[in-house]
């Protein structure tokens, strides 16, 4: 079953926000996520309670979509990132169903089917955004939870893999050093 984003979630803007203390908030932005959606770095509170508006705090198992920029990547909000709000590089999806899960949501939008229409779609030139009403009017496959779990486990297994790939090269690279600087000592 096919349905439009707007059909089973809410989607809002984030917000502009400067550092305030007492900060006790964390300001999510874009560069505090790796190109797969995972926190880089610890976060650090930058703005107070105060400033915030009581219907833009982030709630665990909300969505942050990365609406401007040359990647439109998702991430799930979880609960080590609360209490948080999301900057205006953002659009915040809740789900408003129970049959999709927010894991398979920032699966779906991080796929590249759905990566290679939203760049077809983006509006700008500098810096290219996708807006509220194109984010709304994304299709959503219904599968199945089960099968949403299985997508979501071989999704997580090709990052392992990559993840593992790179670090294996990385190894290769100072095995490669190291034996070159003992070659050069013998040589001296």
């Amino acid at each position: 079953m096919k349905k439009l984003l707007k059909e089973i979630a809410f989607v809002r803007s984030g917000v502009f926000l400067k550092s305030h203390e007492p900060a006790v908030v964390n300001y999510l932005q874009t560069k505090d996520f790796d190109i797969d959606g995972k926190l880089k770095n610890k976060l650090y509170p930058s703005v107070s309670k105060s400033q915030v508006s009581e219907n833009h705090f982030l709630k665990s198992g909300e969505i942050l979509f990365a609406a401007k920029g040359w990647k439109n990547f998702a991430a799930i909000c979880d609960n080590n990132m609360l209490p948080a709000v999301a900057s205006t590089s953002f659009l915040v999806i809740s789900l408003s169903v129970d049959y999709i899960s927010p894991r398979f949501l920032v699966w779906w939008l991080n796929s590249e089917r759905i990566q290679e229409f939203l760049k077809s779609v983006a509006k700008g030139t500098a810096i290219p955004s996708i807006t509220k009403s194109q984010l709304e009017n994304i299709e959503v496959i219904a599968f199945p939870m089960d099968i949403q779990e299985k997508l979501i486990r071989l999704s997580e297994l090709r990052i392992r893999k990559k993840n593992l790939i790179l670090d294996i090269e990385k190894l290769n690279e100072f095995k490669l050093e190291l034996n070159l600087n003992k070659i050069i000592q013998n040589y001296e």
